[in-house]
């Protein structure tokens, strides 16, 4: 793997001394190959850790989806293991006095074609979105060390926050009636740390 990094890095040295461009220009191009080949060895390396981890058991996944979360408590809970390809999720539905709803579903990108599962999760980790209309919006953004993707559509008063964590589970949050702060606050009483355990 190292060699070929070594043959691309030569190969466009090559290139850029073979064309006619000033030194400014050759050192700007250098610069933004290095920074690629860096990108996608690390993307090799997420991809590899990931194939080379067992996936979460369904123990696991229920014990990091609680029983209550706030003054919501949990009406449901769903697991799937899908066998030809070993990907773990699972799911659940959270339900408040008030009859707002919330639902928390969590895929595990470990396994062999575990990223195939947390692909959106992952895209969302390096996109740049910032749009609005009158019927809500779509944004990323960074919160709490996470990297989020964020729609709102107001007709219903609806969130949906994606995001990956630990660059292995793909978890996303879907509410109805609540707001913003009311979500993240939810959020933020998930012990993620129970997930590396």
């Amino acid at each position: 793997m190292k060699s070929q990094k070594t043959y691309f890095i030569i190969l466009c040295l090559f290139f850029i001394w073979s064309c006619n461009t000033d030194k400014k220009e050759s050192k700007e191009i250098l610069q933004e190959t290095v920074k690629a080949v860096k990108k996608a060895s690390k993307t090799n390396d997420f991809r590899e850790r990931l194939k080379a981890t067992e996936p979460a058991t369904e123990a696991q996944l229920k014990n990091w989806l609680p029983e209550n979360l706030g003054d919501f408590k949990r009406e449901t809970f769903t697991t799937s293991r899908i066998s030809q390809n070993d990907i773990a999720s699972a799911g659940a539905i959270y339900k408040n006095d008030e009859n707002h709803k919330l639902e928390i579903s969590i895929v595990d990108g470990a396994s062999k074609d575990g990223l195939l599962a947390i692909n959106t999760h992952y895209m969302a980790q390096n996109m740049k979105i910032n749009s609005k209309k009158a019927s809500g919006y779509e944004k990323t953004y960074e919160r709490n060390g996470l990297k989020v993707l964020e729609t709102y559509v107001k007709k219903d008063n609806f969130y949906r926050m994606l995001f990956l964590y630990d660059m292995r589970f793909g978890i996303t949050v879907e509410s109805y009636g609540l707001n913003n702060d009311e979500l993240w606050k939810i959020i933020e009483e998930l012990d993620y740390s129970k997930l590396r355990d």
